[in-house]
């Protein structure tokens, strides 16, 4: 597959790269350092993404060239992270009809839909992936740089939960390793993406998360994020990324859920992180969503009591309470 996909870039004139919706470090590190990896290939490369690039990612450099010029047809297109093509949202059509269709991630809820699918599931990133990638391309012709390097890391550390997740394997902090010999500053992007908070953010959490509610004994917890809660805060549903987490770091509980509702009406997105003895994805799945064992998430519509209450149901029986 390396192979197939080396043998297209040389063939193609025109080159499109495709970030997920609702853009994270690891659908935008995995997706620039292609671009800028495919720009040292000598290459004509251009990247797009169906959603602004939030505050938090402009440090990713190269940001400013998501959807900065429009082609009207490509000859390459590669989605990167994107577990199914439908997340691509409007420039599916463009992937669609490009020549050759390129599908690079590592969500195992995945169906390859492309004529080359570069896929590992399960690894903690697709920039895990995206390393193998660039490393095979570099091996026909030098194109992995000191910034090829920043851009992966930050998508293994945002994707990986800094190294804590249990998709973190011997070969995550083997490319890991290999990307700190190059020269930029590992411990700067650990403090931005791990630790940094701003200050309307931590009110934010702050407020959802006194009024965290717990079921099941206390193996289900969830947080909810309201317009109100938005408003009052000065924030937006981009500044919701992390505080799940806490909900699951607590002891006992096996599922976290985090509703975020959005501006539509009765339209609600969802988080859900787990323990190793449940299936996040499963549970997303009985809504359409998708992702990994114990990162998932769908959006749901409805009535908030009665979105409460399904998800609620589907978290039980998966666990088989």
């Amino acid at each position: 597959m390396y192979r197939d996909f080396i043998d297209a870039v040389k063939k193609a004139e025109i080159i499109s790269i495709i970030s997920h919706q609702n853009p994270d470090g690891d659908t935008c590190g995995s997706a620039l350092a292609l671009y800028r990896a495919l720009k040292l290939f000598g290459k004509t490369a251009y990247i797009y993404c169906d959603s602004d690039i939030k505050d938090s990612l402009t440090v990713l450099k190269g940001y400013e060239n998501y959807n900065a010029s429009e082609v009207v047809k490509c000859d390459l297109a590669i989605a990167c992270d994107c577990a199914d093509a439908e997340r691509m949202g409007k420039y599916l059509d463009m992937y669609r009809k490009a020549r050759i269709k390129v599908d690079i991630d590592h969500h195992k809820t995945n169906t390859g839909y492309g004529n080359i699918n570069i896929i590992e599931a399960g690894v903690s990133a697709t920039c895990e992936v995206m390393y193998k990638v660039i490393k095979a391309l570099d091996g026909e012709k030098p194109c992995f740089d000191d910034t090829v390097a920043e851009l992966l890391y930050s998508g293994l550390v945002t994707d990986s939960g800094g190294f804590t997740f249990s998709s973190v394997s011997s070969q995550t902090h083997a490319i890991a390793s290999e990307l700190v010999k190059y020269n930029f500053n590992a411990s700067a992007i650990c403090e931005h993406f791990l630790k940094s908070v701003p200050f309307n953010t931590f009110r934010l959490r702050a407020k959802v998360w006194s009024n965290a509610k717990f079921f099941c004994d206390n193996k289900i917890g969830m947080i909810v994020f309201t317009q109100e809660d938005f408003k009052s805060t000065g924030t937006s549903p981009d500044n919701t990324e992390g505080a799940i987490n806490f909900i699951r770091d607590i002891k006992g509980v096996e599922v976290a859920v985090a509703i975020t509702e959005l501006a539509a009406n009765n339209s609600f997105k969802v988080s859900i992180r787990t323990s190793d003895n449940v299936d996040a994805s499963r549970i997303t799945m009985v809504f359409g969503g998708g992702g990994h064992k114990n990162a998932a998430g769908c959006r749901i519509s409805g009535f908030f009591e009665d979105v409460k209450d399904r998800l609620l149901k589907a978290c039980r029986d998966e666990m088989g309470i």
